[in-house]
């Protein structure tokens, strides 16, 4: 049975949408540039008039066509993105505004093909006139129509424009914890992203993305918001995403923690959660490495590193890239780093 086609989507690619307004501004500018030909003035006023809402018709149409066509098919994203979706905005309202949206196209289109013909056919200078405004009118009142489906859609794509391009078949390395306990902090010294950092809980509103080279091997490395110790139901839209996270992209996981307790929670409360994501998640490999070394070494077999001072990063470096290319001792997963 052959697998099913997926939508590669460049979430930044998706064109800003306009407001009704605006795209009746920018139709009625092109369409005021038309002009029409005959040997006659009362045959150039027509052909004028045939051309103008053509060209009306046509702009809006088209605008409003790739809009609908930039979205991709929910159905066909690969999980990772699908999940990401349904997190981030209300997947119904999407498809319905879209399917508003292309409403609109059709009976604009429509509408100006009509009155096109209507137009061409008459011999009445003051008719032709008419049609044209009422034209014009009937055109733009579908347009406001649909306005409050354009804010909407642009609303959905400033949001899923945030969403990093992610190499769904790249070894991915997902950084994962508590809240605070130095995730950021912790990508930005092991890859080439710039999370933001503040000494705050749930800085991390939205994953991140960077990338680091051991050897020939080219490692992806996500950087995730804070969970809590709580179950799947109950996470909100922030925690969702770390989840999908883990689920869709991880080869490997570094859960981190803050055996200082600075960041609110208790050791205890930090290995629960490890062992709650664990159990969640069992055909993922977790690697667990304790943070701010430079301030408290609790002694543990955990692998440690100070993100701050970068102590410790490159042996943790080369134990990620041993364990994606299978050659660390217990590569399978799940496997511990005590």
């Amino acid at each position: 049975m052959p697998a099913p086609e997926v939508d590669w989507v460049r979430w930044d690619d998706l064109p800003p949408i306009l407001n009704s307004a605006a795209i009746l501004d920018k139709a009625f500018k092109r369409a005021a540039k038309a002009h029409g030909r005959g040997r006659t003035r009362a045959e150039r006023a027509k052909s004028g008039s045939v051309a103008r809402v053509h060209s009306l018709g046509d702009t809006i149409s088209s605008t409003l066509e790739r809009y609908v066509k930039a979205f991709p098919s929910i159905g066909r994203l690969p999980p990772f993105y699908r999940d990401l979706m349904h997190i981030l905005v209300n997947v119904e309202t999407v498809r319905h505004d879209l399917g508003t949206v292309d409403w609109c196209r059709k009976k604009v289109l429509a509408f100006s093909k009509a009155y096109s013909r209507e137009i061409g056919r008459s011999s009445d200078a003051g008719l032709v006139e008419v049609r044209r405004k009422e034209a014009y009118g009937r055109i733009s009142s579908l347009v406001h129509q649909v306005a409050e489906s354009l804010e909407r859609l642009e609303a959905a794509r400033k949001r899923l424009s945030s969403v990093p391009l992610i190499d769904l078949e790249a070894p991915t390395v997902v950084v994962a914890g508590m809240a605070n306990v130095g995730k950021s902090q912790f990508v930005a010294a092991v890859s080439t992203a710039k999370p933001k950092v503040a000494q705050y809980p749930f800085t991390t509103k939205e994953i991140s993305l960077g990338h680091t080279e051991r050897g020939h091997l080219r490692i992806q490395v996500i950087d995730t918001p804070g969970l809590l110790d709580r179950p799947a139901e109950r996470r909100n839209p922030i925690e969702q995403q770390a989840a999908s996270a883990l689920k869709n992209l991880a080869k490997l996981v570094i859960f981190l923690y803050d055996p200082t307790e600075t960041c609110g929670f208790t050791m205890p409360e930090q290995i629960h959660l490890f062992e709650r994501l664990r159990e969640e998640f069992p055909d993922v490999r977790f690697v667990e490495v304790e943070n701010k070394v430079d301030l408290k070494n609790s002694g543990s077999g955990r692998m440690k590193v100070s993100a701050l001072t970068g102590k410790g990063v490159d042996k943790v470096l080369d134990h990620m890239a041993a364990l994606l290319t299978n050659r660390a001792p217990g590569a399978s997963p799940p496997q511990r780093a005590d």
